[in-house]
């Protein structure tokens, strides 16, 4: 499972003084290489800015104009695509979630006139973003001013459609202002709760269509799969998700990797190019980087791994023991089981 060419970006107040914007280090890992040094920001009303991208301190450098033009000020969220060559598009949300209405204006080193914002050229959206004190089962608020915008035009029986071609049926409430139809994701992906994702952005596109996009905890956005069936009622029954056998070449000081078994094929599909997963044990966690090669036939632990090795005071022949912690791919228990050493 991989993540398309997306990020979001909270604004705060003191971002917006500055002249610079860091640009969210899992989304530098998996594209900074195919992206150009200078980069062009294109906002749907046609505003167009030119900034650096400084690979090396991952962060986009000259958007002071962006900020004082748009009157960003904190609370704000930007919305970054990569769409190829120098290009990225930006959508701006405003303090309630929704896309703002665009101000008439284009930059003062450009020509052309600003252009007419329809929902036939990209549609509405908005946001929502997830956290650990409410729970998103099935529900979530859509804002007052995207109501405004394209409440009129939207049905009360919906499509949700989520980047892997997932399509759920979800229903409209008007009076409440919510969208329902969520709970149907969840059952597909084998979660309890959407709150693995930090937001979700949803884009009206006229007609009973919404697009959903999720995005993770760097705030990238990731493709949604749906769970099969046969693993979905083991995922939280603290069962084996995949094992390590400790080899000598695992104990060098500077170890290159330590191969995911294909015998572990299901777990290794749902992690991105690179990602990053938890193990815990009793009070104690460690944070594993999981990388992917070109060929995508090998699925590996890198950064973290010597750490953890070392904590934990494995040796050759051991097997560490991933089990399923919560309804996640990306949290694990583990157990070490120690090699047999024969004492003649």
């Amino acid at each position: 499972m991989d993540s398309t060419s997306k990020f979001v970006k909270l604004l705060s107040r003191g971002e917006c003084v500055l002249t610079h914007l860091f640009v969210p280090h899992l989304f530098c890992e998996k594209y900074a290489s195919a992206i150009p040094l200078t980069v062009k920001l294109i906002i749907r009303n046609g505003y167009e800015i030119w900034v650096d991208f400084d690979k090396e301190n991952e962060r986009f450098i000259g958007l002071g104009y962006l900020f004082s033009h748009f009157s960003l000020i904190g609370g704000q969220a930007l919305v970054f695509e990569y769409i190829g060559g120098f290009n990225f598009k930006v959508s701006i949300f405003g303090l309630d979630g929704s896309e703002i209405e665009y101000p008439n204006i284009v930059h003062h080193l450009q020509t052309c006139r600003p252009r007419n914002i329809s929902l036939y050229d990209g549609g509405w959206s908005f946001a929502s973003y997830l956290n650990c004190e409410q729970d998103v089962v099935d529900e979530v608020v859509v804002p007052r001013y995207f109501l405004e915008v394209v409440g009129h035009l939207v049905p009360d029986k919906l499509e949700l459609l989520v980047s892997s071609g997932l399509h759920v049926v979800g229903l409209f409430n008007r009076k409440d202002c919510k969208i329902s139809g969520f709970a149907s994701i969840c059952n597909m992906l084998g979660v309890s709760k959407l709150n693995r994702f930090n937001a979700l952005v949803l884009k009206y596109v006229l007609g009973n269509t919404f697009h959903v996009s999720c995005f993770d905890c760097s705030m990238s956005e990731t493709a949604v799969y749906p769970l099969p069936t046969e693993y979905a009622e083991s995922l939280n029954g603290n069962s084996i998700a995949f094992e390590i056998l400790v080899q000598p070449f695992h104990m060098l000081p500077y170890c290159h990797g330590v191969d995911v078994s294909v015998d572990f094929n299901f777990v290794r599909e749902w992690w991105n190019r690179v990602d990053y997963i938890t193990a815990y044990k009793d009070e104690r966690c460690w944070s594993l980087q999981i990388r992917k090669r070109r060929d995508w036939k090998r699925t590996t632990i890198h950064k973290g791994w010597i750490t953890f090795r070392d904590d934990m005071q494995i040796s050759v022949g051991d097997v560490c023991v991933f089990r399923w912690k919560n309804d996640t791919v990306h949290n694990f228990n583990l157990d070490i089981v120690r090699a047999v050493t024969h004492v003649e």
